[in-house]
Protein backbone atom coordinates (compact mmCIF):
# COMPACT_ATOMS: atom_id res chain seq x y z
CA UNK A 1 0.00 0.00 0.00
CA UNK A 2 0.88 3.66 -0.65
CA UNK A 3 0.16 7.10 0.30
CA UNK A 4 -0.69 10.20 -2.29
CA UNK A 5 -1.29 13.42 -1.05
CA UNK A 6 -3.21 16.26 -3.15
CA UNK A 7 -1.88 20.11 -2.44
CA UNK A 8 -1.48 23.72 -3.89
CA UNK A 9 1.54 24.07 -5.73
CA UNK A 10 2.13 28.08 -4.51
CA UNK A 11 1.08 28.27 -1.13
CA UNK A 12 1.80 32.11 -1.83
CA UNK A 13 -1.27 32.50 -3.78
CA UNK A 14 -3.62 31.29 -1.17
CA UNK A 15 -5.25 33.33 1.37
CA UNK A 16 -3.18 33.65 4.88
CA UNK A 17 -5.74 31.02 6.70
CA UNK A 18 -5.90 28.81 3.59
CA UNK A 19 -3.43 25.48 4.34
CA UNK A 20 -1.89 24.51 1.38
CA UNK A 21 -2.63 20.85 1.93
CA UNK A 22 -5.76 19.60 -0.13
CA UNK A 23 -6.25 15.95 0.60
CA UNK A 24 -4.22 12.51 1.77
CA UNK A 25 -5.31 8.84 0.08
CA UNK A 26 -4.05 5.78 1.17
CA UNK A 27 -4.34 3.10 -1.41
CA UNK A 28 -3.89 -0.30 -0.62
CA UNK A 29 -3.61 -2.86 0.55
CA UNK A 30 -4.37 -4.70 -2.93
CA UNK A 31 -3.80 -8.11 -3.87
CA UNK A 32 -0.80 -9.71 -5.10
CA UNK A 33 -0.52 -12.68 -7.11
CA UNK A 34 3.48 -12.44 -8.03
CA UNK A 35 6.32 -11.93 -5.87
CA UNK A 36 7.91 -9.31 -8.33
CA UNK A 37 7.08 -5.71 -7.25
CA UNK A 38 3.70 -4.72 -8.65
CA UNK A 39 2.94 -1.37 -10.48
CA UNK A 40 -0.60 0.37 -10.53
CA UNK A 41 -1.66 3.39 -12.62
CA UNK A 42 -3.75 5.37 -10.66
CA UNK A 43 -6.15 8.36 -12.35
CA UNK A 44 -6.72 11.39 -10.39
CA UNK A 45 -9.34 13.82 -11.80
CA UNK A 46 -9.80 17.60 -10.48
CA UNK A 47 -13.89 17.94 -11.39
CA UNK A 48 -15.99 21.12 -12.01
CA UNK A 49 -16.34 21.47 -8.18
CA UNK A 50 -12.54 21.65 -7.49
CA UNK A 51 -12.45 18.38 -5.44
CA UNK A 52 -9.85 16.00 -6.02
CA UNK A 53 -11.18 12.61 -6.82
CA UNK A 54 -9.51 9.01 -7.55
CA UNK A 55 -11.08 7.73 -10.42
CA UNK A 56 -9.24 4.98 -11.56
CA UNK A 57 -6.53 2.55 -10.65
CA UNK A 58 -5.35 -0.39 -12.37
CA UNK A 59 -2.20 -3.30 -11.91
CA UNK A 60 0.11 -3.17 -14.57
CA UNK A 61 2.14 -5.84 -15.65
CA UNK A 62 5.26 -5.34 -18.16
CA UNK A 63 6.27 -8.09 -21.10
CA UNK A 64 3.41 -10.02 -20.90
CA UNK A 65 2.65 -11.83 -24.26
CA UNK A 66 -0.33 -10.91 -26.05
CA UNK A 67 -2.02 -13.28 -28.66
CA UNK A 68 -3.38 -11.46 -31.18
CA UNK A 69 -6.50 -13.53 -32.15
CA UNK A 70 -8.17 -10.71 -34.63
CA UNK A 71 -7.40 -7.09 -35.36
CA UNK A 72 -9.90 -6.05 -32.95
CA UNK A 73 -9.51 -8.09 -29.92
CA UNK A 74 -6.42 -8.54 -28.02
CA UNK A 75 -6.23 -11.44 -25.33
CA UNK A 76 -3.59 -12.20 -22.65
CA UNK A 77 -1.83 -15.22 -22.68
CA UNK A 78 -2.21 -16.75 -19.48
CA UNK A 79 -1.20 -20.29 -17.88
CA UNK A 80 -3.40 -22.66 -16.21
CA UNK A 81 -1.94 -22.60 -12.87
CA UNK A 82 -4.70 -22.11 -10.02
CA UNK A 83 -3.11 -18.76 -9.24
CA UNK A 84 -3.66 -17.67 -12.76
CA UNK A 85 -7.31 -19.06 -13.15
CA UNK A 86 -8.24 -17.12 -9.62
CA UNK A 87 -6.84 -13.97 -10.79
CA UNK A 88 -8.48 -14.17 -14.17
CA UNK A 89 -11.83 -14.63 -11.43
CA UNK A 90 -11.32 -11.74 -10.09
CA UNK A 91 -10.16 -8.69 -12.68
CA UNK A 92 -10.87 -7.79 -15.45
CA UNK A 93 -7.73 -7.92 -18.00
CA UNK A 94 -7.54 -4.48 -20.24
CA UNK A 95 -4.85 -4.98 -23.03
CA UNK A 96 -3.21 -2.35 -24.42
CA UNK A 97 -0.59 -3.03 -26.75
CA UNK A 98 2.98 -0.58 -26.77
CA UNK A 99 3.79 -1.50 -30.42
CA UNK A 100 2.20 -0.65 -33.31
CA UNK A 101 3.84 -3.53 -35.43
CA UNK A 102 2.64 -7.13 -34.83
CA UNK A 103 5.12 -9.64 -35.55
CA UNK A 104 4.05 -12.49 -38.37
CA UNK A 105 4.00 -14.80 -35.52
CA UNK A 106 1.19 -13.26 -34.13
CA UNK A 107 2.89 -12.58 -30.82
CA UNK A 108 3.64 -9.10 -29.40
CA UNK A 109 4.74 -7.63 -26.25
CA UNK A 110 2.84 -5.33 -24.14
CA UNK A 111 1.06 -4.40 -21.17
CA UNK A 112 -2.08 -5.75 -19.53
CA UNK A 113 -4.06 -3.45 -17.68
CA UNK A 114 -5.66 -5.20 -14.77
CA UNK A 115 -8.70 -3.36 -12.85
CA UNK A 116 -8.94 -4.23 -9.51
CA UNK A 117 -11.13 -3.21 -6.20
CA UNK A 118 -8.59 -1.67 -4.21
CA UNK A 119 -9.44 -0.18 -0.98
CA UNK A 120 -8.67 3.53 -0.74
CA UNK A 121 -9.12 5.83 2.66
CA UNK A 122 -9.62 9.78 2.41
CA UNK A 123 -8.69 12.45 4.16
CA UNK A 124 -9.93 15.77 3.76
CA UNK A 125 -7.72 18.71 4.91
CA UNK A 126 -10.03 21.43 6.65
CA UNK A 127 -13.45 19.33 5.65
CA UNK A 128 -16.36 18.64 7.37
CA UNK A 129 -16.76 16.05 10.05
CA UNK A 130 -19.84 13.78 10.01
CA UNK A 131 -21.43 15.48 12.56
CA UNK A 132 -20.39 19.17 11.47
CA UNK A 133 -22.08 18.07 7.66
CA UNK A 134 -25.29 16.74 9.87
CA UNK A 135 -25.81 20.17 11.48
CA UNK A 136 -25.13 22.11 8.41
CA UNK A 137 -28.02 19.95 6.42
CA UNK A 138 -30.07 20.86 9.42
CA UNK A 139 -29.86 24.47 9.01
CA UNK A 140 -29.68 24.27 5.19
CA UNK A 141 -33.30 22.32 5.48
CA UNK A 142 -34.25 25.26 7.85
CA UNK A 143 -33.32 28.16 5.76
CA UNK A 144 -35.16 26.46 2.58
CA UNK A 145 -38.33 26.80 5.28
CA UNK A 146 -37.87 29.83 5.87
CA UNK A 147 -37.61 31.33 2.48
CA UNK A 148 -40.60 29.40 1.49
CA UNK A 149 -41.94 31.36 4.82
CA UNK A 150 -40.73 34.61 3.39
CA UNK A 151 -41.95 33.96 0.28
CA UNK A 152 -45.76 33.00 1.54
CA UNK A 153 -45.70 36.15 3.23
CA UNK A 154 -44.81 38.41 1.20
CA UNK A 155 -47.36 37.01 -1.65
CA UNK A 156 -49.62 37.59 1.47
CA UNK A 157 -48.58 41.36 2.05
CA UNK A 158 -48.59 42.23 -2.31
CA UNK A 159 -52.95 40.78 -1.78
CA UNK A 160 -53.33 43.20 0.85
CA UNK A 161 -51.74 46.07 -1.01
CA UNK A 162 -53.16 45.11 -4.35
CA UNK A 163 -56.83 44.81 -2.51
CA UNK A 164 -56.04 48.36 -0.87
CA UNK A 165 -55.63 50.02 -4.14
CA UNK A 166 -58.57 48.14 -5.61
CA UNK A 167 -61.24 48.79 -3.57
CA UNK A 168 -60.01 52.91 -3.25
CA UNK A 169 -60.86 53.17 -6.74
CA UNK A 170 -64.14 50.99 -6.84
CA UNK A 171 -65.33 52.45 -3.53
CA UNK A 172 -65.14 55.62 -5.47
CA UNK A 173 -66.97 54.84 -8.71
CA UNK A 174 -68.55 51.41 -9.12
CA UNK A 175 -69.67 51.02 -5.20
CA UNK A 176 -70.10 54.49 -4.43
CA UNK A 177 -74.25 53.99 -5.26
CA UNK A 178 -74.23 51.01 -3.22
CA UNK A 179 -72.91 52.51 0.03
CA UNK A 180 -73.95 55.33 2.31
CA UNK A 181 -71.67 58.64 2.72
CA UNK A 182 -70.93 57.39 6.21
CA UNK A 183 -69.92 53.93 5.05
CA UNK A 184 -67.18 54.90 2.12
CA UNK A 185 -66.23 57.62 4.59
CA UNK A 186 -65.47 54.81 7.24
CA UNK A 187 -63.81 52.76 4.17
CA UNK A 188 -61.48 55.26 3.20
CA UNK A 189 -59.90 56.16 6.73
CA UNK A 190 -59.27 51.85 7.10
CA UNK A 191 -57.96 51.65 3.84
CA UNK A 192 -55.46 54.73 4.09
CA UNK A 193 -54.44 53.61 7.65
CA UNK A 194 -53.91 49.98 6.47
CA UNK A 195 -51.56 51.56 3.65
CA UNK A 196 -49.58 53.48 6.42
CA UNK A 197 -49.24 50.35 8.33
CA UNK A 198 -47.59 48.35 5.02
CA UNK A 199 -45.32 51.04 4.29
CA UNK A 200 -43.67 51.47 8.22
CA UNK A 201 -41.44 49.04 9.30
CA UNK A 202 -41.78 45.47 9.68
CA UNK A 203 -43.68 44.48 12.50
CA UNK A 204 -42.31 42.36 15.11
CA UNK A 205 -44.44 39.45 14.35
CA UNK A 206 -44.79 39.71 10.53
CA UNK A 207 -46.43 36.66 9.63
CA UNK A 208 -49.21 35.48 7.54
CA UNK A 209 -51.57 35.59 10.03
CA UNK A 210 -51.29 39.31 10.65
CA UNK A 211 -51.56 39.80 6.68
CA UNK A 212 -54.72 37.46 6.55
CA UNK A 213 -56.41 39.54 9.58
CA UNK A 214 -55.87 42.70 7.91
CA UNK A 215 -57.65 41.60 4.53
CA UNK A 216 -60.74 40.28 6.74
CA UNK A 217 -60.72 43.20 8.69
CA UNK A 218 -61.18 45.49 5.51
CA UNK A 219 -63.46 42.71 3.58
CA UNK A 220 -65.97 42.55 6.58
CA UNK A 221 -66.27 46.39 5.57
CA UNK A 222 -66.48 46.14 1.67
CA UNK A 223 -67.86 42.96 1.03
CA UNK A 224 -71.77 43.82 1.95
CA UNK A 225 -71.15 46.67 -0.58
CA UNK A 226 -69.48 44.27 -3.32
CA UNK A 227 -72.26 41.90 -2.88
CA UNK A 228 -74.90 44.86 -3.27
CA UNK A 229 -73.13 45.60 -6.70
CA UNK A 230 -72.74 42.16 -7.66
CA UNK A 231 -76.47 41.22 -6.98
CA UNK A 232 -78.05 44.13 -8.72
CA UNK A 233 -76.34 43.34 -12.12
CA UNK A 234 -77.22 39.41 -11.30
CA UNK A 235 -80.55 40.48 -10.78
CA UNK A 236 -81.25 42.57 -13.70
CA UNK A 237 -79.67 39.29 -15.68
CA UNK A 238 -82.45 37.41 -13.65
CA UNK A 239 -85.23 39.27 -14.54
CA UNK A 240 -84.33 39.38 -17.97
CA UNK A 241 -84.35 35.91 -18.37
CA UNK A 242 -87.91 35.31 -16.56
CA UNK A 243 -89.45 37.70 -18.84
CA UNK A 244 -87.56 36.36 -22.02
CA UNK A 245 -89.38 32.84 -20.90
CA UNK A 246 -92.56 34.51 -20.53
CA UNK A 247 -92.69 35.50 -24.08
CA UNK A 248 -91.64 32.42 -25.52
CA UNK A 249 -94.73 30.11 -23.51
CA UNK A 250 -96.86 33.02 -24.65
CA UNK A 251 -95.88 32.77 -28.63
CA UNK A 252 -96.03 28.94 -28.28
CA UNK A 253 -99.55 29.14 -26.20
CA UNK A 254 -100.88 29.96 -30.02
CA UNK A 255 -100.22 26.83 -31.19
CA UNK A 256 -102.15 25.04 -28.55
CA UNK A 257 -105.74 24.00 -27.89
CA UNK A 258 -107.93 26.30 -26.09
CA UNK A 259 -107.56 24.73 -22.74
CA UNK A 260 -103.54 24.16 -22.55
CA UNK A 261 -103.25 27.97 -24.32
CA UNK A 262 -105.52 29.62 -21.62
CA UNK A 263 -103.97 27.55 -18.76
CA UNK A 264 -100.52 28.43 -19.88
CA UNK A 265 -101.66 32.09 -20.54
CA UNK A 266 -103.00 32.11 -17.01
CA UNK A 267 -99.36 31.05 -15.45
CA UNK A 268 -97.82 33.57 -17.81
CA UNK A 269 -99.49 36.40 -16.06
CA UNK A 270 -98.90 35.34 -12.78
CA UNK A 271 -95.67 35.12 -13.24
CA UNK A 272 -95.22 38.68 -14.87
CA UNK A 273 -97.25 40.27 -12.08
CA UNK A 274 -95.06 38.64 -9.34
CA UNK A 275 -92.27 39.75 -11.22
CA UNK A 276 -93.97 43.50 -11.57
CA UNK A 277 -94.61 43.59 -7.88
CA UNK A 278 -91.18 42.28 -6.71
CA UNK A 279 -89.03 44.53 -8.70
CA UNK A 280 -91.45 47.46 -7.66
CA UNK A 281 -90.48 46.52 -3.88
CA UNK A 282 -86.84 46.43 -4.85
CA UNK A 283 -86.95 50.13 -7.16
CA UNK A 284 -88.71 51.76 -4.36
CA UNK A 285 -85.27 50.86 -2.31
CA UNK A 286 -81.95 53.02 -2.24
CA UNK A 287 -79.09 50.55 -3.70
CA UNK A 288 -77.18 50.97 -0.74
CA UNK A 289 -79.20 48.96 1.52
CA UNK A 290 -79.41 45.21 1.84
CA UNK A 291 -82.11 43.88 -1.27
CA UNK A 292 -85.41 42.61 -0.85
CA UNK A 293 -85.36 40.30 -4.16
CA UNK A 294 -82.59 38.66 -4.69
CA UNK A 295 -81.19 37.20 -8.22
CA UNK A 296 -81.68 33.38 -6.62
CA UNK A 297 -85.34 33.97 -5.93
CA UNK A 298 -85.86 35.36 -9.07
CA UNK A 299 -83.92 31.96 -11.01
CA UNK A 300 -86.60 29.91 -8.39
CA UNK A 301 -89.55 31.42 -9.59
CA UNK A 302 -88.54 30.98 -13.26
CA UNK A 303 -86.89 27.22 -12.70
CA UNK A 304 -91.39 26.53 -11.27
CA UNK A 305 -93.04 28.43 -13.93
CA UNK A 306 -91.17 26.15 -16.30
CA UNK A 307 -92.26 23.39 -15.28
CA UNK A 308 -95.88 24.45 -14.66
CA UNK A 309 -95.92 25.16 -17.87
CA UNK A 310 -94.37 21.99 -18.98
CA UNK A 311 -96.59 20.13 -17.14
CA UNK A 312 -99.87 22.04 -18.51
CA UNK A 313 -98.58 21.02 -21.81
CA UNK A 314 -98.00 17.49 -21.27
CA UNK A 315 -101.14 16.76 -18.86
CA UNK A 316 -103.87 18.31 -21.24
CA UNK A 317 -105.08 16.22 -24.38
CA UNK A 318 -104.60 18.15 -27.59
CA UNK A 319 -107.45 18.15 -30.49
CA UNK A 320 -106.38 18.80 -34.08
CA UNK A 321 -108.36 19.90 -37.23
CA UNK A 322 -109.52 16.53 -38.04
CA UNK A 323 -110.97 15.73 -34.54
CA UNK A 324 -108.54 13.72 -33.66
CA UNK A 325 -107.54 13.42 -29.73
CA UNK A 326 -103.76 13.43 -29.51
CA UNK A 327 -103.07 11.29 -26.14
CA UNK A 328 -100.72 13.34 -23.28
CA UNK A 329 -98.65 10.52 -23.38
CA UNK A 330 -98.53 10.43 -26.44
CA UNK A 331 -96.19 14.06 -26.00
CA UNK A 332 -92.84 14.59 -25.38
CA UNK A 333 -91.97 17.84 -23.36
CA UNK A 334 -90.15 20.63 -25.35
Amino acid sequence: MFQMEAFYADPNELPFDIASQISSFMIGPFPVYQLEMVKVKVRVQLNLHGIVDLEAFMQIEDGAEITDVSSENLVAKSDHSPSAEQNVAEVTNFAQSESSSIPVDGIRKGRIFKRLEIPVSEEVYGGMTKAELSEAEKIELWLAQQDLKMERIKDKKNALESYVYEMRDKIFSKYESFATESDRDEISINLQKTEEWLYEDEPDDESENIYNQKLEDLRKLIDPIEIRYKEDEAREKARKDLLSCIADYRMNARSLAASERDAVIDECNKAEKWLQEKIQQQDSLPKNVDPVLWSSEIKRKAEGFDATCKYITKSFPRTDDSGHIDKPDDRELD
